[in-house]
């Protein structure tokens, strides 16, 4: 059997212990130590730790008072959770197509879709290939807001500056599969104080301080309720899981950076295959393994791979595709993110691939192409 992922969490039990055996489960000192790491790592002055990437942007649409018919700019082939955080805040989902290469949001079709009713933008770091946010700033008015989704993207790096920099936000998700995991949780990074404040606020069911900055220096200190809010905050559980592979993420990174490499080299014997194209930038992440073959023969190639114990998975299709948004919004004009929605299906990777299991990868796709006889 080759797995689709594994995890890379380390067994070392010392900080989970400690967590376990203090005074706070939830929200506590190994939050704000992991959140103290994060604002290191990307040069931000402000971090919050989060139970999910999806709670984390509504958290921050819910700051930015997205309110109904303000319309938000994201590509139409990513995960719906995109579009999903927006249709809970009322807003409207403005869908960008990808550009036929990257697989990224096209930046020209993006900036032919923005009005006067656009407030946001996210772009989309997909597969750990990353978007390059200073183009787009650069082109677009002052007071839309630009949202990074770093999902994929942890160890990236663009012109030498960490992700987010040309970002109003930077969210990630430490969800099961993710290179940097506690099983569900996200993180929202700023420079933005204010508005960071909301998001605290918000996150915590619109409270002033959270339980255990209630308890300073032997002294009770009184809460309210500002604003309207909701349960998004991580738990120390959570939290102590992050640390180790926040601090080796460097060295996680070159291992699975290596093993693309390689798996990619291998692959490209295979002309039948299409890999999405990195941009000029060395520093990319490396998240998933996806290609594109024919869409007559995808689904069939997932039932061979399967029935080989080789598990595979459609990861992103296009969400204007998706029953839910194809009756709703009815867009007709996202050509490129339908025709790889339906040719793309993504390989086992993980930092844990073995140099025989992508050599039975690559024998097991080669046989089936061989029979499928289509170029």
């Amino acid at each position: 059997m080759i797995s689709f992922y594994k995890h890379n969490l380390n067994k070392n039990k010392n900080y989970l212990n400690k967590t376990i055996s203090g005074q706070y489960l939830t929200s506590g000192p190994m939050c704000e130590k992991v959140e103290s790491l994060l604002k290191k790592r990307f040069s931000k002055k402000f971090s919050y730790l989060t139970n999910s990437w999806t709670n984390a942007a509504i958290a921050i649409l819910l700051a930015l008072k997205i309110k109904k018919g303000d319309e938000i700019i994201i590509p139409a082939c990513t995960f719906v959770a995109c579009a999903n955080v927006i249709e809970m805040i009322g807003g409207k989902v403005i869908f960008a197509d990808i550009d036929p290469k990257t697989k990224l949001m096209d930046i020209n079709d993006c900036l032919n879709k923005i009005t006067n009713k656009t407030k946001v933008i996210m772009p989309v770091h997909l597969y750990g290939n990353l978007f390059p946010t200073f183009v787009l700033k650069r082109k677009i008015r002052k007071n839309i807001f630009i949202i990074e989704d770093s999902a994929h993207a942890f160890s990236g790096e663009y012109n030498n500056k960490p992700l987010g920099f040309y970002a109003d936000f930077l969210i990630f998700s430490f969800y099961a599969t993710k290179s940097i995991t506690c099983g569900e949780g996200g993180a929202i990074l700023s420079n933005n104080k204010k508005t960071m404040e909301k998001i605290r606020s918000i996150a915590n069911n619109g409270m002033s301080k959270p339980a255990f900055k209630r308890f300073e220096n032997n002294k009770y200190k009184p809460w309210d309720v500002e604003s309207f809010g909701f349960k998004a905050n991580l738990s120390d559980i959570n939290a102590c899981l992050l640390k180790d592979q926040i601090l080796g993420y460097k060295k996680l990174s070159n291992i699975k950076k290596k093993i693309y490499l390689k798996f990619k080299k291998k692959l490209s014997n295979l002309k039948q295959l299409e890999f999405p194209s990195n941009l000029r930038n060395k520093d990319r992440d490396f998240y998933l393994f996806p290609i594109g073959v024919n869409k007559k023969i995808r689904n069939r190639l997932i039932e061979h791979l399967t029935s080989k114990k080789i598990f595979v998975t459609v990861n992103f299709k296009s969400i204007t595709n998706l029953s839910f948004y194809k009756k709703k919004y009815k867009v007709k004009n996202c050509l490129n993110s339908i025709k790889w929605g339906e040719e793309t299906l993504s390989l086992p990777f993980h930092a844990k691939l073995k140099e025989k299991e992508i050599n039975t990868i690559y024998e097991e796709i080669k046989f089936f192409l061989k029979k499928s006889q289509i170029d």
